[in-house]
């Protein structure tokens, strides 16, 4: 089944009984993040348990296709039902999916999660299954939904906003609903505890806690590692993490935008111009990131961009294992993709 519109909100607190896997996508990996994990929570309450909870890459599944059922039919060792989720899907993963929702094995729910992957044999295979699957598209918020999620977050604070302010933050906001949360988060932090400062957010509170340029410090490491800039990725990742940024926080920046070049990159093997590809698959670029970008979708194939978001994705993972330093496996990654778009460009060269 499709849940689509209003119905949406619903579904994340009450799907069926018999629902056994859904498929989170789209454009906004913040919000594909953010539904999925509100799909686990009533299943598991700590989304960190290792008993409860299976973290698999797409290429992890796709090379051995047993290992969905396996893990679906596991016990966890304390009790309790169990999470299955997988990171990067693609359409290839119809070959894996459509046997397991024929015959779902154990009680586990699968929480599959992909980029902006379209209708295709992922999807058809997921609506097809009744009320055992479910499909839920994520677009970035607009409108009156970017308006709602601003008004609502900055409530949950004890804030009210500003019409003036509230026009500067829709103008800001809404390409990636978790981005969108922590950049309120920012604004609220400065505000002081339940609006010590004053609690109606005004336009120049907007302006001293985000920053007048709306771009983050962070697009300078998604642009260096998809333009395959080694010493400009390092000296902005240090920076970064100096500055007070995460690692885990990075990572997920980065595979957002790497989901972006993997979009344009699709578009231009189908014929389009990468400065028109560029536009299509970042709709609020600012025009001084538009020449960088659109040379990001000359060296990369859709394959080469998928195996990138796969490398981000289990970075990603092993920043939730305590045992290994996080910055260190997302600087790895962020080096290791950055090394194949520059071994793309000296090919073009």
């Amino acid at each position: 089944m499709e849940i689509k519109g209003r119905s949406i909100e619903g579904f994340l607190k009450a799907p069926p009984r018999g629902l056994r896997l859904a498929l989170i996508f789209g454009q906004d990996a913040g919000m594909v993040r953010e539904r999925a994990d509100a799909l686990a929570k009533l299943v598991v309450d700590d989304l960190g348990d290792p008993f409860r909870i299976a973290d698999l890459s797409a290429s992890e599944v796709r090379g051995d296709p047993a290992r969905l059922g396996d893990e679906a039919a596991a016990i966890a060792m304390l009790g309790g039902r169990r999470i299955v989720r997988i990171r990067d899907a693609d359409h290839t993963l119809a070959k894996v999916i459509e046997p397991f929702l024929d015959d779902p094995p154990g009680d586990a729910l699968v929480i599959v999660e992909a980029g902006d992957i379209g209708k295709g044999a992922l999807t058809r295979a997921v609506e097809g299954a009744g009320e055992v699957g479910a499909s839920i598209a994520c677009y970035p918020d607009e409108g009156e939904d970017l308006r709602g999620v601003i008004v609502s977050t900055l409530k949950a604070q004890g804030l009210s906003v500003a019409p003036d302010a509230l026009t500067d933050l829709m103008a800001r906001l809404g390409d990636d609903r978790r981005m969108t949360r922590s950049e309120l988060g920012k604004l609220a932090l400065y505000k002081g505890p339940d609006g010590a400062r004053s609690g109606t957010v005004s336009r120049e509170d907007v302006e001293a806690a985000l920053g007048i340029e709306q771009e983050a410090d962070l697009s300078e490491i998604a642009d260096a590692c998809g333009g395959g800039d080694l010493a400009a990725l390092d000296s902005a990742y240090a920076r970064a993490l100096a500055g007070g940024d995460t690692s885990p926080g990075i990572v997920r920046m980065v595979m957002m935008h790497m989901q972006r070049v993997h979009l344009g990159a699709s578009l231009v093997a189908e014929g389009l111009e990468p400065e028109k590809a560029a536009d299509r698959a970042f709709p609020r670029l600012i025009w001084k990131r538009k020449s960088q970008v659109a040379r990001q979708l000359r060296l990369w194939q859709p394959d080469t961009a998928m195996t990138a978001i796969e490398q981000l994705a289990e970075a990603e993972i092993l920043t939730r294992r305590t045992e290994i330093p996080a910055d260190a496996a997302v600087g790895r990654a962020l080096l290791l993709v950055a090394a194949q778009a520059r071994r793309a460009g000296a090919r073009r060269a």
